[in-house]
């Protein structure tokens, strides 16, 4: 793990967090593309939900939270949240593509 910077006001937090999120964001998007791609291949919004894969991933986020510094249940929380999120969202894009 890398030493983290220590700031001296909140406009420098701040500022950092808006630098984290703006190189964040194109790996969701990347994230989303494979979600996307998933719903084309499994094409049926029963199978959206796959609870083995929820679990695999959620014990691979608590395991590189804690190889990075970040508590292993606020990883497995916050990723059990996106992949929460991601799935309604690969069951819905699953259901559109249905009605077509």
């Amino acid at each position: 793990m890398s030493a983290r910077p220590t700031y001296a006001s909140m406009d420098e937090v701040r500022a950092a967090i808006d630098a984290l999120d703006a190189e964040i964001m194109p790996l969701m998007a990347a994230r989303a593309h494979c979600i996307a791609e998933a719903a084309r291949i499994k094409n049926d919004p029963d199978v959206a939900l796959v609870p083995w894969r929820v679990e695999e991933v959620a014990a691979n986020a608590r395991a590189l939270g804690e190889r990075h510094g970040l508590d292993p249940a606020l990883a497995d929380r916050l990723w059990r949240a996106m992949m929460a999120e991601f799935i309604a969202h690969e069951r819905a894009l699953m259901e559109r593509a249905s009605k077509r």
